[in-house]
């Protein structure tokens, strides 16, 4: 039924399984580092913005020396308050 090349065959199916499965591990890891770090750079993008914002804030804030200061400063604390609020829900 089986020839004398029936083993070497065999062999070279299971070696060839064996790449198919290394390469398509290797590709599923790169298309995952890649979306990975475009993830990364829209959140960093989205955190600078944020922090240059809050920085502009923190200028005014330190040249302006109007009396409503307390109320502003009070002003920005409150849609954080609401925030961690709706977080811990």
């Amino acid at each position: 039924m089986f020839g004398a090349d029936t083993a070497l065959v065999f062999d070279a199916l299971q070696m060839s399984a064996v790449i198919a499965a290394v390469t398509g591990g290797a590709v599923y890891a790169a298309m995952r580092l890649r979306r990975k770090s475009k993830n990364r750079r829209a959140v960093d993008q989205v955190a600078g913005s944020d922090l240059e914002e809050r920085v502009r804030v923190l200028e005014r804030i330190a040249t302006d020396r109007s009396i409503d200061l307390a109320e502003e400063i009070e002003a920005l604390r409150r849609p954080q308050e609401q925030q961690y609020k709706e977080a811990s829900q």
